[in-house]
C-alpha cells in the first residue's frame, strides 16, 4: 500500500491572511471625532461666566448653555460607543488587536479624564448657599407660620 499525501489541516498551521479588525478601526475614528468634541467642549465652557449667580433664568444665554449640554451628551455618549466598540474588537478572533488597544486606552482616558472630572467635583463640592440674605426661592417655601 502506498502512503498517499493528502493535506491535512493541522491545528498549529497558520491560517491565511488577517482580516482587517473595521471594528476596533470604527472605535479609533469615534474616539478621534470625540477628542475634537472634548476640546470644542472646552473652548465653549472657557467661555461661561464664573459666578454662579450669572446662570440665573433671566440669563440670555440659556440658548448656549443647553447648546453646551447637547455637545458634553453627546460626547459621552460618542465616547462610551467607541470604547465598546473597541472592546470588542480586542474579543475578535483572527484581528489584530492594536487598533483595538489604541481605541480602548484613548476612549477610556477621554472618557475618565473628561467627565470623571466633572464627576469628581460635583461630588467632592459641598453645595453653597446662594440664597443668604435674600427671599425665600419659592414664595411658598419659608411662607408658612405654625402659630398655635
Amino acid at each position: 500500500m502506498s502512503v498517499s499525501s493528502h493535506s491535512v489541516k493541522r491545528s498549529d498551521d497558520q491560517p491565511g491572511p488577517q482580516l482587517a479588525n473595521t471594528v476596533a478601526l470604527i472605535g479609533v475614528i469615534l474616539a478621534i471625532v470625540g477628542a475634537v468634541f472634548c476640546s470644542i467642549l472646552f473652548l465653549l465652557a472657557h467661555q461661561l461666566p464664573d459666578s454662579i449667580d450669572a446662570f440665573g433664568a433671566d440669563n440670555v444665554n440659556s440658548s448656549a448653555h443647553l447648546r453646551l449640554l447637547i455637545l458634553g451628551c453627546s460626547t459621552a455618549v460618542l465616547l462610551l460607543v467607541s470604547l465598546i466598540l473597541s472592546i470588542v474588537g480586542l474579543f475578535l478572533p483572527n484581528r489584530p488587536r492594536i487598533l483595538a488597544i489604541i481605541g480602548t486606552i484613548a476612549s477610556l482616558m477621554l472618557f475618565l479624564g473628561v467627565f470623571g472630572v466633572l464627576i469628581a467635583a460635583v461630588l467632592f463640592n459641598p453645595i453653597e448657599q446662594t440664597n443668604r440674605g435674600r427671599s425665600p426661592l419659592s414664595p411658598s417655601i419659608g411662607a408658612f407660620s405654625f402659630n398655635r
